[in-house]
Formats: structure tokens, sequence, C-alpha cells
């Protein structure tokens, strides 16, 4: 795993651990600014509301880490 894989999952780690329901029912938002910070956009929050929606299995925070930053990069890979 990278350091910035590494690092986004211990902020998302922090942040479920910090949650009152432990992690059942984090935010996409929360998730998001975990990962990537404060500034993303709406488009990215869109992205990943469906990838997250269309998960029947579950994830892990490690995974939810990965994919977030997956769909960053590929979005800034295609503009």
């Amino acid at each position: 795993m990278t350091d910035r894989i590494e690092q986004a999952t211990a902020r998302l780690r922090r942040l479920a651990e910090d949650s009152e329901d432990g992690a059942k029912e984090l935010s996409i938002p929360a998730m998001i600014e975990a990962v990537v910070g404060p500034g993303y956009d709406e488009e990215l929050e869109d992205l990943i509301t469906m990838a997250l929606s269309t998960n029947h299995r579950g994830m892990s925070l490690d995974q939810i880490a990965n994919g977030i930053l997956s769909l960053e990069d590929w979005r800034f890979s295609h503009s």
C-alpha cells in the first residue's frame, strides 16, 4: 500500500472510530473529506456515491479509501 493510501486509510479509520455508530453509517461527504480533504467537488461526490451505492457486498475502509483516491486520480487523468 502506498504512503498516500495508508494516510488516507488512517484518516478514514479515525473518522470511523470517532463516529457514534461505529462506522456503520458514515456520510459520503465525511468519507471523501477524510480521504482527499475539503477541496473536492460535487462531481467527485456524485461518482463516489454511485460507486458505493452499487456495491451490495460491503467494503472495508481500506477499499473505500483506495476507491476514492482511484476515482479522483481517474478524473484528473481524463480532464
